[in-house]
């Protein structure tokens, strides 16, 4: 009797106690769900936020959609959890990160429809940027304007901020995009966000040379940010500032100061480039090179090293003409580091120099004939020779000229070729050349001179073209090919026959022009396709080939000059049998 009645007493209890840990089971089931989803949501955004500009990466991906996955349990099995609003908007900015546009705007439609007014600037916000990744920047815009006068906390104002910029940037329009930059900087409370806000600020002003904005931002990022390497880069930065702007003193005094702090040691290499840029600059060419030497001894292996050796190189170039030095230590920067951003100019410079070694080993036969020719009456290249030897002493010319800065050597080989070359197809471009490299060095009377011999000899040619269109006080004795090409374009609809007569005018006249090329090119494709007289196509694809073998319609031409004689070939083969 007294176990029926303990055991009567104790029923509400044990039912209670049953209730009561189910209810914990429920609720730990559906917590350990949402704290799954807000976890994955953490570390797919902190993926994002570092690839920013680049492709969501796969990791990002997968983790967005387990956050979809977790949150949309919850908010199906348990409609008594309470952060169901927390959960909605964790798949809404989910399904946005992931493009799936269409999913979250449903998402946003369902959380209003559960909480009415009270996910109000949720759904504004949200929505805007839909509006933004539809192709409707402008209504975004708006959208999030209207929503910073609806009174929010500082942290929603500069997160609404943030992302008004974002779409300023994407649109090309980046004053208004550094503008709403700083407004979120301004007002943003957290230290380390204010920092990484005025690091894009100082990043983005640094690009775009504005450097007084630049130095502002970065000393913000020394004031707020938690990163080390953010605080010492913008140091290294601000002294880079200094030296830009001429302010030598104060980038020399800011320089010695770090170089003997402990705190910059991680960056002692970049500083130490600096000083040498910064002598450089002040012409203490040897002070330079001394400094550049010290790093690539002290600090090997390194991007600092890597650009010292590059550097270097340079100064092998433009102060000792010393080549072999130069290969040496332009091979040595990929060997110093990978990565270093003068791995491929310095694999440039390297092809320079073997191009010019090269053409100074062919030169010297030429040379040989050129010497004992000066003892000849009347001596003459033929015109095949005049074109082999022209492109010898053009690339000589350009490589010293143009490449290694070196344009009174240049002008030797272009004095050569215009002597020696001149009924070569480059002797036009040998003349423009030197009337640049004339005004370059304020002889203002030869480059008009030989401006001037363009016109009158070579009229059809683009060199004639680009003269006129820099200064049309040059009067082209005859129409030049270029024009004769577009009326010849405008004729074709209406008169074909005097248009391809207008093309043919063209290439009768001019070997050396691009319109002449698409000329040759337009008749041979007309001929080839159209008209369907291959020994006609074959004579202009052969044209070009001769006169333009470095024109963009070479390749084509030859493929089809190789076929059509191919078929043309096989014809005669079939009919002799």
């Amino acid at each position: 009797m007294d176990k029926i009645r303990i055991y009567t007493s104790l029923r509400p209890f044990l039912l209670f106690a049953t209730i009561l840990v189910m209810s914990c089971a429920n609720f730990k089931a559906y917590f350990n769900s949402f704290y799954n989803a807000e976890e994955y949501f953490k570390k797919a955004e902190k993926v994002r936020l570092e690839n920013r500009g680049d492709i969501l990466p796969q990791s990002a991906i997968k983790d967005y959609k387990k956050v979809i996955d977790k949150s949309r349990l919850v908010i199906d099995t348990y409609p008594e959890f309470k952060l169901r609003k927390k959960a909605l908007l964790l798949m809404v900015q989910s399904h946005y990160h992931l493009g799936e546009l269409g999913q979250a705007n449903s998402t946003i439609g369902e959380m209003e429809n559960e909480f009415g007014e009270k996910v109000y600037i949720e759904r504004a916000y949200w929505t805007s940027l839909i509006k933004w990744k539809q192709g409707k920047p402008q209504p975004a815009i708006n959208g999030l304007n209207d929503l910073i006068q609806y009174g929010l906390n500082k942290d929603r104002e500069a997160k609404v901020y943030l992302s008004i910029a974002e779409i300023y940037f994407e649109q090309g329009m980046e004053l208004e995009s550094m503008d709403y930059l700083e407004k979120a900087a301004d007002i943003i409370q957290e230290p380390n966000e204010k920092g990484q806000i005025y690091y894009r600020i100082a990043s983005l002003s640094f690009e775009d040379q504005d450097y007084s904005r630049a130095v502002s931002a970065y000393k913000q990022v020394i004031k707020n940010s938690q990163s080390k390497k953010q605080i010492q880069e913008s140091h290294l930065k601000t002294v880079q500032i200094y030296r830009l702007k001429g302010d030598m003193d104060l980038a020399g005094i800011t320089i010695k100061n770090m170089l003997l702090n402990e705190d910059y040691k991680s960056i002692y290499p970049s500083l130490e480039l600096e000083l040498s840029k910064l002598y450089e600059m002040q012409n203490m060419l040897p002070e330079s090179i001394n400094r550049l030497e010290t790093i690539v001894q002290d600090y090997p292996k390194t991007e600092a090293s890597a650009e010292a050796f590059y550097l270097l190189g340079n100064y092998s170039i433009s102060q000792d003409w010393n080549l072999d030095a130069a290969l040496k230590q332009f091979k040595s920067v990929e060997r110093e580091n990978r990565k270093s951003l003068y791995r491929q100019p310095a694999l440039m410079r390297i092809k320079e120099i073997a191009s010019y070694t090269q053409s100074k080993l062919d030169f010297i036969p030429w040379e040989s004939r050129i010497v004992s020719s000066d003892t000849m009456t009347n001596f003459q290249f033929t015109v095949i020779e005049q074109n082999e030897l022209a492109k010898i002493l053009y690339s000589l010319n350009e490589l010293e000229s143009f490449h290694f800065n070196r344009s009174d050597s240049g002008l030797i080989y272009l004095d050569l070729l215009i002597q020696y070359a001149d009924q070569s197809k480059l002797l036009p471009k040998a003349l423009y050349a030197k009337s640049i490299v004339m005004e370059a060095q304020d002889d203002s009377i030869t480059a008009r001179e030989l401006k001037q011999r363009i016109m009158a000899e070579f009229p059809k040619t683009d060199y004639a073209l680009a003269i006129i269109h820099v200064d049309d006080t040059y009067k082209p004795l005859t129409t030049t090919s270029d024009e004769q090409l577009v009326r010849a374009e405008q004729q074709w609809l209406s008169n074909p026959t005097l248009a391809i007569d207008g093309y043919k005018e063209i290439i009768s006249k001019d070997t050396v022009s691009e319109a002449s090329a698409k000329a040759a090119y337009f008749l041979a494709y007309q001929y080839d396709y159209h008209l369907i007289q291959p020994d006609s196509a074959l004579k202009y694809y052969d044209w070009i080939l001769k006169y333009h073998i470095e024109s963009d319609q070479a390749l084509p031409s030859e493929k089809r000059f190789v076929f059509l004689n191919k078929i043309l070939a096989d014809t005669t083969a079939s009919n002799d049998h």
